[in-house]
């Protein structure tokens, strides 16, 4: 069974590893009044190599893979694959 997210960990995560980034979608609806309920964050990085590094940073621990992906399929989370990607649909431990 999936965990849940605990979008707040995440987002500490991510502040306290000084990422660039914006919240979208149902979470950044709900801190707006929203009663729209979302079970994944989804945030837009800077896209600078200094950004990436620090986002592969704070994400890595949470041991990111492909969602939908089939399991063991080999996915490595770090800085040139954020670099050669735009979009990605992570699920984590």
């Amino acid at each position: 069974m999936p965990n849940m997210l605990n979008a707040e960990a995440i987002l500490r995560s991510l502040v306290a590893s000084k990422v660039e980034f914006v919240v979208v979608g149902g979470v950044a609806m709900i801190t707006h009044g929203s009663s729209h309920v979302t079970d994944d964050l989804d945030i837009c990085y800077r896209r600078t190599s200094e950004n990436i590094a620090r986002l592969v940073g704070a994400i890595a621990p949470l041991k990111p893979y492909l969602r939908g992906a089939p399991e063991g399929l080999p996915f490595r989370f770090d800085a040139a694959t954020i670099i050669s990607g735009l979009n990605f649909t992570l699920t984590s431990e």
